[in-house]
């Protein structure tokens, strides 16, 4: 007969040869009707390092199976070593856990977790909000017609400041929520004021939280970086007014080649206004070339086009009367751009602009699809990260501001399954499938047990990037290493979430490969 083990109350001593103790739990026949069905439960990888968790949070906290769906034991708080002992009799036998309870259940065993007093706050007001993307609104109808005007440059500069004024001065700055999305969704603004109006909100979200943490206590020296990178986010997409392009998603080369103009527009746009800093200029005219360093990178213009635009600009303005002030400014930017000068804190505004771009056309209805989930929209940007951003961009959008663009929901939890790329000696890159064990304060450093191994597919259309993976390419970790990325200054990092609706065919393998393993 095979035996079951489910909790009793403690008035019944029928039966007094528990598997644990007397009276907690009673022995089951197979005929009881409470037999999960297969398909609905997961493996659970029965190991030191697992029982080490349920130890220090004195809690296991997940009803635990056997292979045919019969409880073993229910989930239980101060268990004991008798109890991790007898329970380790099944781990040859296999045993598993109700893949409903991954989304429900942390494994410190809270299943609603704590929020810091501040994390619900709605940080956006809603009159305010609206009325910043109505003005951005007629601004960019403005410049349809007439060049970037001194006037224009200072309302832009007032509007800006006073939306970083407004969040600041916000106690919950630091945890609250990005209501962003929920305010424009009625707001009545055109696709592109809605994108003018979220990249600089998330622009300025990563900057101004990622600031705090390297340099709390300067808050007011560093103002000025702020309203830079959010004078740069809102103005770096304005040469789209001058370019005819079409509502599509699939450009042609020659299509995209007119796209990739947009920065040196937007940049020559801002040159009649005075009052926008050179600074902001450099930041526009490079918003999107994330990458650093000289591998595959999707980082356009074109460095050498870029230099040829520019020095072509220069000329004429060399001719003409009155420019000076703006041959300098472009003198700049050449030799910038010639002597390849830069700043750490100058590539990660760049990483910054590029993903608050990407997150705001994610998340805004377009002509040919509707707007994604803000989640949705995060693990689409992880998931194309691998040719674009550095970890430690991604760990600003996901770590910094991911949670309050989600309602306080993690796009990486528990029982996930992701993808890690790491870099050995020889700079060869190695790609892991890994279940998601435990994610603590940052979700970009996650508890991870490695099942296998496995080669992506890459793809050049007019951008580089990561199709799919090969499943043939397969090799199973018989060990099933656990790695906390925490707890390590390796290159190890997530580089792709295996989402159930982006990509079924993956998880599904994985999933009933982690289940057979």
């Amino acid at each position: 007969m095979n035996l079951q083990f489910i909790e009793s109350t403690p008035t019944s001593h029928k039966h007094s040869e528990s598997f644990f103790y007397p009276n907690e739990y009673r022995i089951m026949s197979t005929n009881d009707s409470n037999i999960v069905p297969r398909e609905k439960l997961a493996k659970f990888e029965l190991t030191e390092e697992s029982l080490n968790s349920f130890r220090k949070n004195q809690n296991i906290p997940l009803d635990l199976y056997n292979k045919d769906g019969q409880i073993l034991i229910h989930k239980k708080r101060n268990p004991t070593e008798a109890d991790f002992g007898k329970l380790l009799k099944f781990e040859m036998q296999g045993v598993y856990f109700l893949i409903s309870e991954l989304k429900k259940n942390k494994p410190n065993g809270n299943e609603k977790p704590y929020l810091e007093p501040g994390r619900t706050t709605k940080l956006f007001d809603v009159e305010k909000t609206a009325r910043f993307a109505k003005q951005s609104q007629a601004l960019i109808e403005e410049l349809r017609k007439t060049s970037f005007s001194s006037d224009q440059a200072v309302f832009v500069q007032n509007s800006v400041n006073e939306l970083l004024t407004d969040f600041t001065s916000n106690p919950d700055f630091e945890l609250g929520i990005f209501n962003i999305l929920e305010i424009l969704s009625v707001a009545g603004v055109s696709v592109e004021s809605e994108l003018m109006t979220k990249r600089t909100v998330v622009a300025m979200g990563m900057k101004v939280r990622t600031r705090k943490i390297v340099n709390e206590g300067k808050e007011e020296s560093n103002k000025k970086d702020h309203l830079s990178l959010m004078m740069a986010s809102y103005l770096m997409d304005v040469g789209y007014s001058r370019l005819e392009v079409k509502q599509t998603p699939k450009l042609t080369k020659e299509e995209y080649a007119v796209v990739q103009q947009h920065p040196i527009i937007s940049y020559l746009m801002t040159l009649p206004a005075p009052e926008v800093e050179s600074h902001v200029r450099t930041l526009i005219l490079n918003h999107h070339r994330p990458y650093r360093g000289n591998g595959v990178n999707n980082n356009f213009p074109d460095p050498r086009s870029l230099f040829t635009k520019l020095m072509s600009v220069r000329d004429k303005y060399n001719r003409e009367v009155g420019k000076e002030r703006i041959t300098q400014d472009i003198e700049l930017q050449l030799h910038l751009q010639e002597n390849n000068v830069t700043t750490s804190s100058f590539e990660e505004d760049i990483a910054i602009l590029s993903l608050a771009s990407e997150y705001a056309s994610l998340t805004s209805n377009q002509p040919w699809r509707p707007a994604f989930k803000s989640s949705t929209a995060l693990k689409m940007i992880l998931n194309d990260s691998f040719f674009s951003y550095s970890n430690k961009n991604i760990r600003h959008l996901l770590d910094y501001v991911g949670s309050s663009l989600t309602n306080n929901e993690n796009i990486i939890n528990f029982g996930d399954f992701v993808i890690t790329a790491s870099v050995d000696s020889e700079r060869r890159a190695h790609f892991d499938i890994c279940l998601v064990l435990d994610v603590g304060r940052y979700q970009t450093r996650p508890k991870l047990q490695r099942i296998c191994s496995i080669n992506p597919v890459f793809q050049k259309g007019i951008k580089f990037k990561i199709a799919d993976f090969d499943l043939k390419s397969i090799k199973i970790d018989r060990r099933k290493a656990i790695m906390d990325l925490a707890l390590q200054a390796g290159t190890t990092r997530v580089i792709y979430t295996i989402d159930p609706e982006l990509n079924p065919a993956l998880h599904e393998a994985v999933y009933k490969l982690n289940l057979n393993s």
